[in-house]
This record gives C-alpha cells, sequence and structure tokens, in this order.
C-alpha cells in the first residue's frame, strides 16, 4: 500500500512538473503547489476508522474520504424529523444518516447502512458543527466539530481558499470529483459515483469528492450519484441556515457555495489542525518576492547553494503562539532550515546543479497555541535554473556598485532601511531592445501591452516629442512599458509566478520573477515599495498588511527623503537613493512629460491585463503617490537584490 501511494506522489508530481510548461500564462502558483500523500492514511482513534488523507494545494491536510464516524449516535429508524426541532439543537445531536436511496426500504428513504462505509455518512448541522451559539460565515475557523482530535471542520473560508488554490470555482469541480466507478457490496448495483456529463472527473489531487447526495428534513433522500454537498463550520446568521460547498453533475467544471437547512444531512470533511473557541488564527504567505517564491530562481552563480526567506502573516488571537518549520521532502541535495525571528524562516538550498531544476521540496509550517490550537501549513517550492552569471556586487569599497553581466554597465547601490540593496540609479538597460526615439511610437494606438515588449525610449524634455540616446545618462536612465520591465531582459515573457497581494484594488498580481533587472535582483512588487517606504518614513522593518491606499503613501517625509539634490527637486537624499525625476513616455505616445518635476516609478505588480501599480514621487510633494496606470506609459524602473 506504501509503495503504490508513493508511486500515485511521485506520478502528480511528474504531471505538475509537465504542467508547468502547460500553464506558460496561468498564475502558476497553482501548478506548483501541488498535492501530495503524505503517507496517505490518518487513523481515528476513536473507532479506528482510516482514512485517505492528502496535502493540498491550499497548503492544508485534508480528509480524501467522507467522514464515517458513528459511535454514540442514532441511524433512526423513521426518516422524519419533528417541525419543532428542525432548527434547534433539541433532537438532532444524535442522528446520522446513510445515504440513499438504497436497496432496504427504498420507499421510505431509509437507505443501507453498509452505504455508509461506501460514502461515509450523512450529518445534521448541529451534529457536524456540536455547537449552536456562533453566528458569521466565518464564526470560529478551527473548530472541532464531530472531527476527530488534532482535526476540525473546514469554515467556508477554508473552502473557499481550497477552491481558490486549484484555479478558482469555474474549474475545481472537474479537478476535486472522484472518477472511480463500480459496484456497492452484496452484489447491489448502485449508481456510479459521478453520472452524466460529470464522467469527465479528473480528481487532479486526489480530494475524491464523492456523490453521496443528501438527505431533507422531510426525510428524502437525493442527489446519490449526482451531487456532493460538504458542510462548512460557518452557520448562516438568520438562525436556520449554515453555509455547504456544492458539486454537482451538471456543471462538468465548477463548484459553489450554498445554504442549506441546518436539519438538512450532508456529507462532512475534515481539516488537519484544532482552535478550540476563541483562538483562531490565518496564515499566509508575505506578498513580497524577496521574501517568498513559490519558485526559486538560481543560475551558475549558485554552484553550492542559494539562501531565500520565508515570512508569513499571522493574525492570530490567543496568547503564548509559537511557530516552526521542518522539511517534508526534498528532490535534490539538502535544505536547512534557520529561524531568525519568530515567524521569519531562512531556507539554505545545498548541493545546487543545472540538474537541480524543476525539483522541488516541502516544507511544513507549525502554528500552537498550548492546549488550544494547533494549526499547520505546508507549501511546495520549485527550483527554477538559468544559464547565466550573477550580477556582481561590491558593498566593501566606500562606493557601493552592482555591475551588469549583460552589458557591463555600473550602478550605485544603497542599502536601505528595509535591510535590502536597492539601486541608487534608473536601470538604463538597452541591449537587445530597440530604442524609440519619436515618443508617439511605436505608431500604434490601442491598450494591448504587448506591442511594447522589447522597446525603450529615453526620458525627453517635457512636451517634447522626440529624445536622444544621451537623455538615458547621468543618472535618469531609459523609460519602459511594464510589459517591458516585467519581461525577462526586457525582451521575453516567461512564465512567471503570480500571487495575490493585499491592496485597496482588489486581487492584483505581484510578478516574482527578475523582468528586466539583471541576474540575483528582480523588479520591487508594489508590496516590496510599501516595505521600504514605511522604513524610510518609520524605521520599521516589517510588511506593511495594511491595505495599500490609492493615493498618499509612504509618510509625510519618505519622497523627500528619496528623491535628489541634485537635479533639485525638493529632496533631502537622506539614504542616498538619489532618486531622478526623468518624467515618463505618455500613453498611446502623445510625447514626454514631467521631466524635471516627476518621477514614475514601475512596480512588479499587475492590476489588470492593462494596468500595473506605480510609485509617483513629484517635486511639489514630500510624500509619495500611489497610482495604477496603463501599461503603455513608459516609466523608470530601480531593481532591486534577491
Amino acid at each position: 500500500m506504501k509503495t503504490q501511494l508513493l508511486r500515485s506522489r511521485n506520478a502528480k508530481m511528474q504531471k505538475c512538473r509537465k504542467m508547468f510548461f502547460f500553464c506558460t500564462f496561468a498564475f502558476l502558483h497553482f501548478c506548483f503547489i501541488f498535492a501530495q500523500t503524505d503517507g496517505g492514511l490518518f487513523t481515528d482513534p476513536r473507532d479506528g476508522q482510516t482514512y485517505k488523507t492528502v496535502i493540498m494545494p491550499d497548503g492544508k491536510r485534508w480528509m480524501a474520504e467522507n467522514l464515517k464516524y458513528t459511535q454514540g449516535l442514532q441511524n433512526p429508524v423513521f426518516p422524519n424529523i419533528p417541525a419543532s426541532s428542525l432548527n434547534t439543537f433539541v433532537g438532532l445531536k444524535n442522528y446520522y444518516y446513510c445515504p440513499g436511496p438504497g436497496p432496504l426500504n427504498a420507499s421510505v428513504g431509509q437507505a443501507d447502512p453498509l452505504a455508509c462505509e461506501y460514502w461515509g455518512c450523512l450529518y445534521p448541522w448541529w451534529v457536524a458543527y456540536a455547537n449552536a451559539t456562533n453566528t458569521g460565515v466565518n464564526a470560529t475557523p478551527g473548530a472541532q466539530g464531530i472531527c476527530p482530535s488534532g482535526w476540525h471542520l473546514p469554515s467556508f473560508t477554508e473552502w473557499n481558499n481550497l477552491i481558490t488554490s486549484v484555479g478558482g470555482s469555474a474549474n475545481a469541480g472537474k479537478l476535486l470529483k472522484d472518477t472511480a466507478r463500480g459496484t456497492f457490496a452484496n452484489n447491489q448495483a448502485w449508481k456510479k459515483w459521478w453520472t452524466g456529463s460529470a464522467l469527465q472527473n479528473n480528481d487532479t489531487y486526489g480530494f475524491s469528492a464523492l456523490a453521496a447526495g443528501s438527505r431533507t428534513t422531510a426525510g428524502a433522500y437525493s442527489g446519490n450519484g449526482t451531487q456532493a454537498l460538504f458542510w462548512t463550520s460557518s452557520p448562516n446568521s438568520n438562525g436556520t441556515q449554515a453555509y455547504s460547498q456544492t458539486f454537482t453533475n451538471t456543471s462538468i467544471a465548477s463548484t459553489s457555495s450554498s445554504v442549506q437547512n441546518r436539519a438538512d444531512a450532508l456529507s462532512v470533511r475534515c481539516v488537519e489542525g484544532h482552535c478550540d473557541e476563541g483562538y483562531s488564527i490565518s496564515l499566509s504567505a508575505m506578498p513580497s518576492c524577496s521574501k517568498r517564491f513559490d519558485t526559486i530562481e538560481y543560475s551558475d552563480s549558485y554552484t553550492k547553494s542559494k539562501t531565500q526567506f520565508y515570512s508569513i502573516n499571522l493574525t492570530p488571537t490567543g496568547v503564548s503562539w509559537t511557530y516552526s518549520a521542518s522539511v517534508i521532502s526534498c528532490e535534490f541535495g539538502s535544505v536547512s532550515i534557520s529561524q531568525p525571528a519568530s515567524n521569519v524562516f531562512t531556507f539554505k538550498m545545498n548541493n545546487l546543479t543545472a540538474a537541480s531544476h524543476l525539483k522541488t521540496f516541502v516544507i511544513e509550517f507549525t502554528a500552537t497555541e498550548p492546549t488550544h490550537c494547533t494549526f499547520k501549513h505546508r507549501d511546495t517550492f520549485m527550483m527554477k535554473y538559468t544559464a547565466g552569471s550573477l550580477a556582481t556586487v561590491d558593498t566593501t569599497s566606500a562606493t557601493k556598485t552592482m555591475t551588469d553581466p549583460r552589458d557591463g554597465r555600473v550602478y550605485k547601490i544603497v542599502k536601505m532601511p528595509d535591510g535590502y540593496w536597492w539601486m541608487a540609479e534608473n536601470l538604463n538597460y538597452q541591449k537587445h531592445l530597440t530604442r524609440y526615439a519619436d515618443a508617439t511610437q511605436p505608431a500604434i494606438n490601442t491598450d494591448v501591452p504587448a506591442i511594447y515588449l522589447g522597446s525603450f525610449w529615453c526620458p525627453g524634455a517635457s512636451g517634447a516629442l522626440t529624445s536622444e540616446p544621451a537623455d538615458c545618462e547621468g543618472g535618469y536612465g531609459a523609460l519602459y512599458a511594464w510589459s517591458t520591465a516585467a519581461a525577462l531582459d526586457g525582451t521575453t515573457w516567461v512564465a512567471p509566478t503570480f500571487f495575490t497581494t493585499n491592496t485597496a484594488y482588489g486581487n492584483p498580481t505581484s510578478l516574482c520573477s527578475r523582468g528586466i533587472c539583471p541576474q540575483g535582483w528582480h523588479i520591487p512588487s508594489d508590496g516590496e515599495w510599501g516595505d521600504m517606504l514605511n522604513a524610510v518614513e518609520t524605521g520599521t522593518k516589517n510588511h506593511n498588511t495594511t491595505p495599500i491606499s490609492n493615493t498618499i503613501f509612504g509618510g509625510a517625509t519618505a519622497g523627500q527623503r528619496l528623491k535628489s539634490t541634485s537635479p533639485s527637486w525638493a529632496g533631502t537624499n537622506v539614504h542616498g537613493f538619489n532618486l531622478f525625476p526623468s518624467g515618463h513616455r505618455t500613453r498611446p505616445g502623445s510625447g514626454y512629460a514631467s521631466k524635471a518635476n516627476t518621477a514614475f516609478m514601475w512596480t512588479g505588480t499587475q492590476v489588470s491585463s492593462l494596468f500595473a501599480f506605480e510609485r509617483r514621487f513629484m517635486n511639489n510633494s514630500s510624500s509619495v503617490m500611489h497610482w495604477s496606470a496603463n501599461s503603455g506609459y513608459g516609466f523608470s524602473v530601480r531593481c532591486m537584490m534577491d
């Protein structure tokens, strides 16, 4: 059995690697974090029942079978429930049902008890949740409910996170529904596990959602073979319903959430980890490329090892939390972990070679509140090899520099109050790119950013239509469309890793690859700009977890502190960042604007297919503006060391 499970896991890993090439323009976060069987089994100590388990792309360990726990519960002979008990805990706390209709007493809806072994049991919400006091969609995430000790009934939010982690509700159904076929025990023919159009299921992650159907308050069984309905721990605020997750055979790919009467009987899946009432925690990766990669890039310069930081945002209730991390598996040399702060972990990947390309390692993070909560989360990281040399950095001389190996250009660099090295000059990489002197070129009046891939402009005088190569020199740097800034070496759009960031614009994505920057450096994400600006203003290195304002951001003086003193535009250059007012090339190309009074800086964070975030510094303000701009505008770029 163990050998078979390991083979299954290896097959899934191979499949995921193939998906790397298929998902070139997809959100690769979902391709790289794949399901793991982790030995595949868990035994419930209460009754000895053994369940298959799987680590899903949301990082959590889920049961891959429906719960079958019945100790202390009754399977009533008669299906009716008194009307007075429909929405109360009284009368329902000891009931469970087996999916039906089955071979026994099908006319009155009583299923064969053996059906519970095949499909798992159906429970009223009061039994599944085992608590009638909380209200609200996100009430008490981590409530144990009917699940075994150390496990819990997933909340509405946890189900939603699972669905999102596999690509969203439009596709999750097909990926999570079971593909098995067969007949029921005692040679009694039962419907196929999924019938009709849903036979196209592929159960990509081994979650194996079963079409057990449900039982209504009136005692009728429905949906066996065509529907799967799972309880969440989240009650609806009307006091009579609770939230569920629904899969159907009429919708091949999608899934949806809904509300059900609390007296209805649905299936239950449990998630590892348990928090007592009043103790809860949410864990997510920091939206910052230098602090967390799902894909870790390395090159020929990393002959032995590479170190990478991973920081987690924690929103706990309760006290005395402790955090730990451990290596679950590694497909190359080895990975060692250190913990420089309570919620910050450093991975050192050892013995890297070109053969480590697309190899993975798995880390399990644990957050514990003694006696009250244990929360576990797993992430899979994939190594990505790129031939070439790392940018040379000199931090020992009086003037700190970085040499771009692609063209030999030398840039001044500075270690900012956020603790990271930044370029102290605007990027001026031009190799293999096309310079347009005329700001109206390329002469295509359209909103398709890809047209500008591989091109740049030198910052012309405000109001001018043309510029000269010399305009890129003297610290002003080149102006790039976002599609060029975000592309590898400015010319090649390679499959970047995207992940959600926390901003006021809703659901933008951060680019976690180096873009036009040299090897070992990358275009800073919107969150990294926020980190640096906060550190400049406050001296604090903490990541900004507050939703970013779409107007002034960076405090009262951060802009003034970063702007150059020569040319003079109301800057003090306190930290040596030496930001120049290069202006911008307007889109779709009516001319150059704002040189000598404004700096427009691209971030690596895209708002939509047409817009990306920028940071704007102006001569009449000491603050920093935070906007989104059309991707076809020509803005400046500063690079940040990985």
